[in-house]
């Protein structure tokens, strides 16, 4: 995400539309709105940094092919300059597509070998997330490979992945403090990254009060890091905690999760591991603002289930559809102090 610059503004009703657009499992119709060419290439722009680019080109395409939106009476220059934006956006999708079928198979070389050399670990987060909770995989992108393991076997990584051409990155300003995470780049392809966590709460700062290691996400799966409600724990705590919720991605993660797309989640099991982990704001956090941005009363009612105080649950309002919605626009500056202080309650919750 580091490499897309932040988009132009939307204006109000692009906005609505991009998270209307953004649902890959709607069940709600579409409007029958197709915005201007230069606002539709910002809205593109736009579902591009929130990750929900193919869902959109989907959701639009549909509203296109509306017998309104083509009958012959219909502005065609209009809609000549829509297909042609629409079309230059599908030409990214496909590149992006193939990106991550080489991630897929880098991801699949690195768990063969740790396999090998006995490290316990298992795919979280972007790869996980398109193989589970989405109905095609090509639904959910994502830039690179996420491996969460065993805080135990974290030493043996540094012999592994070297042998299989990869190179440590390690950013200056982390020497010499532990984050819990080691960033390694193919030697040959250095866009091909392989993030591998012991501890996907990384700030030093943070872990003070929370902590998620390969046992709470095996726990929270009742033994199994692939089931439903250890992809909810995950896209939760991710989401909130490492980005504040500035992606539609985040809040399409977990709104999938509660969906039942991998299966049904274990509530019991959820608000015991958040609990040990000290992050039960922190999914009622992402749960809550999921339910308001698309609507889905299944991600309220769960929110209110894991934190039934309104006073505890007070620190999530600070996040609003619309903060989401800004968050990868160049006007995403005047709502950082929200986000600030969503963070700050996170280490007190």
């Amino acid at each position: 995400m580091s490499g897309l610059k932040p988009h132009l503004p939307l204006d109000r009703e692009c906005e609505q539309l991009l998270i209307q657009i953004a649902d890959p499992h709607r069940s709600d119709p579409l409007p029958d709105f197709i915005p201007e060419s230069d606002q539709l290439a910002r809205l593109l722009a736009a579902a591009q940094n929130h990750g929900v680019l193919p869902a959109a080109i989907r959701n639009l395409s549909e509203i296109l092919r509306r017998p309104n939106n083509s009958a012959p009476e219909a502005d065609s220059l209009k809609l000549d300059a829509v297909r042609k934006t629409l079309e230059a956006a599908r030409s990214t999708l496909v590149h992006q597509m193939g990106f991550q079928m080489m991630l897929s198979h880098h991801a699949q070389r690195v768990m063969k070998a740790f396999a090998e050399a006995e490290i316990r670990g298992a795919i979280v987060k972007g790869a996980a997330f398109a193989q589970r909770l989405y109905p095609e995989a090509a639904l959910r992108t994502f830039t690179d490979v996420d491996i969460l393991i065993h805080v135990a076997d974290r030493h043996k990584v540094r012999d592994v992945m070297p042998a299989l051409g990869f190179e440590l990155f390690e950013f200056e300003d982390r020497i010499g403090k532990d984050y819990h995470e080691q960033k390694w780049l193919l030697s040959t392809q250095k866009e091909v990254m392989v993030e591998v966590h012991s501890n996907l709460v990384h700030s030093p700062k943070l872990r003070g009060n929370m902590s998620i290691v390969y046992d709470d996400v095996i726990a929270a799966g009742g033994g199994d890091g692939g089931n439903a409600t250890a992809l909810l724990f995950v896209a939760a705590t991710h989401g909130a905690i490492g980005h504040q919720l500035d992606r539609l991605q985040h809040l399409v993660d977990v709104m999938q999760a509660v969906r039942g797309a991998a299966g049904s989640v274990d509530v019991d099991r959820l608000a015991e591991v958040c609990d040990r982990c000290g992050v039960k704001l922190a999914v009622a956090g992402a749960l809550e603002l999921a339910g308001k941005t698309f609507g889905e009363t299944r991600c309220l009612e769960l929110a209110r289930l894991l934190l039934p105080s309104t006073f505890a649950r007070l620190p999530a309002q600070l996040l609003s559809p619309q903060l989401v919605v800004r968050g990868q626009s160049v006007a995403r500056g005047r709502d950082s102090w929200r986000r600030k202080l969503f963070r700050q309650a996170l280490k007190v919750a």
